[in-house]
């Protein structure tokens, strides 16, 4: 489910593209680029955020692949938050 608005944003992008390329609309295609564009820019990262102060100090790289192991899905970020408790 969290992969959803990055790939709604390379299909608009791709879209725009297509339009532009084979409806021969360069407006139309700069308007779905620039809708992408936009989307991408608000979204939230797909790769997650460490906390406030952004460090992964202290954290051990096997715990957090084990973490990830067993929970798939969880990002890096989920994993370095987990296991540096």
């Amino acid at each position: 489910m969290k992969y959803v608005l990055p790939a709604v944003t390379v299909l608009m992008a791709g879209a725009g593209l297509a339009v532009w390329i084979f409806a021969d609309n360069l407006l139309l295609g700069l308007g779905l680029a620039a809708m992408a564009l936009v989307l991408w820019s608000v979204a939230p990262s797909v790769l997650g955020r460490l906390g406030k102060d952004n460090s992964a100090d202290g954290t051990d790289p096997a715990r957090v692949k084990e973490y990830r192991v067993q929970h798939p899905g969880a990002t890096v970020a989920d994993g370095i938050r987990a296991t540096r408790k």
